[in-house]
């Protein structure tokens, strides 16, 4: 039954890939839309320069007549990904133009994966113990939630260090992610765009976010909170969706003390997570001091300090 389970994971990511190549196998590997080609372009400027003139480039010829700062007015997380897979992976075997044409697909079939990752680590044992609406009562009740004993009563069926039937719904969760519009009109072949990465990015953040809460293990909360924090990074370069995943990571730390969760793993984890992955985002030059101004990233910055006053408090 295993082995049918990795014979469906396998299906399920290199079925996203095929169908995320359906373009570049009928016109080859051709880069279409607007915001793709100013990317590409972008991205050819990077290698052929490097990035110290990267980001004090300005364009004469976008937003003509007068012209674009570009080294402070984009995302470069997948301009930079692009060079490093042509002058570190891919070589001379592909050009630069094939490997911008390939990188949607490549990134798409990764954010399956995760995506199947995230789903695992969401449904076994040690985290499905409890649910909101056992918190809630709880509350109403007026009485804490007990931790320290809330490990699923499901029947877990653990193979190769492995947890069935949380691979069942890794599996199913990669297959929609596969397929679903939303992600698959965003990661196409030749579809250079900024969301083709930025989900990966997405994913892998709230993967690791999960896995430093994970119950059971107060051992390495803090390494998964900064690996969620470095994710959290290369998502701000590469997207300006960031802002999302920021918000949705600092309301569930938020809503853990309002159930009656918060302890020094949690703490550790988003502290760390806030931490590395602001002091990162500040360095990039289109983002620069706005986690710490704009309004509608002050939130998880609130939560922060809300979290040192419990800690320490």
């Amino acid at each position: 039954w295993v082995s049918a389970l990795f014979y469906g994971l396998y299906f399920c990511v290199s079925w996203a890939y095929r169908i995320r190549l359906q373009a570049i196998n009928e016109y080859g590997p051709v880069i279409h839309e607007f915001d793709p080609w100013f990317n590409f372009r972008a991205t050819e400027y990077l290698y052929l320069n490097g990035a110290k003139k990267f980001f004090t480039w300005f364009d004469y010829q976008s937003w003509y007549p007068l012209g674009r700062p570009v080294g402070t007015t984009i995302y470069p997380g997948m301009q930079f990904t692009a060079v490093y897979i042509k002058n570190f992976i891919t070589g001379d075997r592909m050009s630069l133009n094939d490997v911008c044409c390939y990188m949607p697909a490549w990134f798409g079939a990764l954010a399956t994966f995760l995506i199947g990752c995230l789903a695992y680590e969401c449904t076994l044992p040690e985290n499905t113990g409890t649910t909101v609406f056992g918190v809630l009562l709880d509350a109403i009740k007026g009485k804490r939630t007990d931790t320290s004993t809330t490990v699923s009563k499901a029947d877990h069926v653990v193979m190769f260090g492995l947890s069935t039937p949380s691979l069942e719904c890794a599996v199913f969760a990669m297959g929609f992610m596969a397929v679903v519009p939303a992600h698959l009109m965003r990661s196409v072949g030749g579809g250079y765009d900024n969301e083709s990465v930025a989900i990966s990015a997405m994913s892998l953040t709230f993967l690791l976010w999960t896995r430093s809460l994970r119950a059971g293990d107060d051992n390495y909360s803090y390494l998964y909170g900064i690996l969620a924090g470095l994710a959290y990074f290369y998502m701000v370069a590469a997207w300006g969706g960031y802002v999302f995943v920021l918000n949705l990571i600092g309301c569930h730390a938020a809503m853990l003390v309002l159930m009656g969760r918060f302890s020094a793993k949690i703490y550790r984890a988003y502290s760390l997570f806030y931490v590395v992955g602001t002091a990162l985002a500040v360095q990039i030059p289109v983002v620069g001091w706005t986690p710490l101004k704009s309004l509608e990233q002050l939130g998880p910055a609130l939560v922060f300090a809300g979290y040192q006053v419990l800690y320490y408090c």
